[in-house]
């Protein structure tokens, strides 16, 4: 006898929500060399490092606003709208070369992207099955991901001074506009148990955030994110200070070789416990983060490139699965948002405190602080580890009374 048909899970909605979402990643890695640019105008090098993460600032502050009062029924709107203010924010840069400008200019453009990823977040929750929620997820990461892999070199290619750069924005924003012929064919899942037409709102929020197991995931979420973006921002000195030739290779190969994993391994994060293997890949990742400051060689150094790179192709989209999994289907949309919110703050709040670390102590402390963070993660995992999801319904349901 054979079991019940997989459910569906790469509809046509499917497929071109993620095509949308790749081209609405690649507006944002389009500022690979921003700093570049920013010193060709002459801004005072105490405002880069404000403007480069301006764009995160408002995710922090408008995702968990906008996040309860999405729902089917309005996330395409909210979508649209998104795309839009992207669009228009693209062609603006040319016209701002004061940091004032520059910055008004960020939040607005982050502003959009923000809102546009939080709605297509809110439509993705309606077209995964729970049975292929790590599967899901690890596709909707490579859509992500791809565009960084691919635009980087290819803005390098094209701009070879300030007027060039700002030319490939105005030209970014009219293709922005084209991906609204895309957005106009999507179709919200239809209504059932899994796609929710009613928006959470505050109350469905502290309802939701009265659920144990979500507050630890999103905790792992923030102190994971912490670590790997301790790494990004700090990696680059310091393999030059080793020595290494092209410190910024480590992430190219990383990403490279997470997109491969991801591709040929989507299919069986969902046979696997996702608690048990994100912790795994989360201690291994403390152990090997502390290693990383004993590297002399370039050959080491990439080779801990292809182990972060796998480490990050599993535990990422498992974690993120797993919380999908526990929650509730009418707070799927909402706690995938809620993700979202944690890591833009890990963004700040991981460079903050690692360049305390870094100024007070160096180097060597500051990966033991990434180890210290992942391990943290782990063990928080490994207290949910073998529990099923109606074990963790359960406890959601007991929270409630």
């Amino acid at each position: 006898m054979t079991g019940p048909p997989k459910p569906t899970l790469f509809t046509g909605d499917f497929i071109l929500l993620g095509v949308v979402l790749a081209f609405v990643s690649a507006m944002m890695a389009l500022f690979f060399q921003f700093q570049s640019y920013l010193m060709s105008l002459g801004i005072d090098p105490r405002w880069h490092g404000f403007l480069l993460g301006s764009d995160a600032i408002t995710g922090i502050v408008l995702q968990p606003l906008m996040s309860p009062y999405l729902n089917a029924k309005n996330a395409k709107k909210v979508l649209v709208a998104g795309i839009c203010v992207m669009a228009a924010a693209l062609a603006f840069y040319s016209q701002a070369v004061t940091a004032g400008a520059i910055a008004l200019v960020r939040i607005v453009h982050g502003g959009g992207f923000v809102a546009a990823v939080a709605a297509m977040m809110a439509l993705f929750a309606g077209y995964i099955p729970r049975s292929r929620s790590g599967e899901a997820i690890g596709i909707i990461s490579i859509m992500r991901l791809l565009p960084y892999a691919v635009i980087p070199p290819v803005v390098v290619y094209l701009s070879h001074g300030p007027g060039d750069f700002t030319s490939v924005l105005t030209a970014a924003a009219v293709v922005t506009a084209l991906v609204l012929i895309p957005v106009a064919f999507v179709c919200p899942a239809p209504g059932g148990e899994e796609v929710p037409e009613k928006s959470a709102g505050l109350s469905g929020l502290f309802e939701n955030m009265r659920s144990v197991p979500v507050v630890i995931l999103l905790v792992v979420n923030i102190l994971f994110y912490s670590s790997y973006t301790i790494l990004f921002f700090f990696l680059r000195d310091f393999g030059a200070l080793r020595g290494i030739g092209n410190p910024g290779f480590f992430f190219t190969v990383a990403m490279f070789v997470m997109i491969a994993v991801r591709l040929g391994g989507s299919r069986y994060f969902d046979r696997m416990n996702k608690a048990r293997t994100g912790a795994l890949c989360m201690a291994l990742l403390a152990v090997f983060q502390v290693l990383v400051y004993f590297v002399r060689v370039e050959a080491s150094f990439l080779g801990l490139s292809v182990v972060f790179g796998v480490l990050w192709g599993v535990g990422i989209p498992l974690i993120m699965a797993l919380i999908f999994d526990i929650s509730e289907p009418r707070f799927r949309g909402l706690n995938m948002n809620l993700v979202l919110v944690v890591m833009q703050v890990a963004f700040f709040v991981g460079p903050f405190v690692g360049g305390i670390v870094l100024a007070g102590w160096g180097y060597g402390p500051l990966f033991t602080l990434c180890g210290i963070l992942n391990m943290a993660g782990a063990i928080l995992l490994f207290g949910v580890r073998g529990k099923s999801v109606s074990g963790f319904r359960s406890q959601v349901s007991g929270s409630k009374t």
